[in-house]
């Protein structure tokens, strides 16, 4: 098996560099889909086999907010707000 392996090592490369090559261009040309649907988390497997690793890509994650609400007349606080 080894043997095969080494036989057949630049046919692997160029195999492993293609696949890198392919996920990099579809991670590049797409919207990050949201992280909780089917599609995020398939997106997240691509994002892996494309080497984008930490802040390269943004996250597909909708920003919190703070926004100001009375709590008691003449009080505000600051309060997280999703969207």
């Amino acid at each position: 098996m080894i043997e095969n392996i080494l036989a057949h090592k630049a046919e692997i490369i160029e195999m492993v560099m293609g696949i890198i090559v392919v996920a990099s261009v579809v991670v590049a040309g797409t919207k990050t889909p949201d992280p909780d649907s089917w599609l995020g988390k398939a997106y997240k497997i691509i994002e892996w086999a494309s080497l984008t690793f930490g802040k390269a890509k943004q996250t597909g994650e909708k920003p919190v907010e703070k926004i100001e609400v009375e709590v008691v007349k003449g009080k505000t606080e600051k309060v997280e707000e999703s969207k």
